[in-house]
């Protein structure tokens, strides 16, 4: 079984970064997200460490992965 991009699995969220790799993270490791372009069609996740994950998806679209 394969996880679709956006899918909740064993409590984690599935998410693709803009170089094709896969993540799954905790909702509650997010600590912040901001759109990265002036279309909003991409936004970055601040993540523990001060690591940022760049994301094709909207932060709508994010925002309603993670509640």
């Amino acid at each position: 079984m394969e996880a679709v991009e956006g899918e909740r699995v064993a409590g984690y969220l599935i998410l693709t970064d803009t170089e094709g790799r896969r993540h799954a993270l905790r909702a509650s490791t997010v600590l912040g997200i901001s759109e990265a372009d002036d279309l909003g069609d991409e936004c970055l996740l601040q993540l523990p460490g001060g690591r940022l994950l760049r994301v094709k998806r909207s932060l709508d679209e994010i925002l309603t992965w993670l509640c």
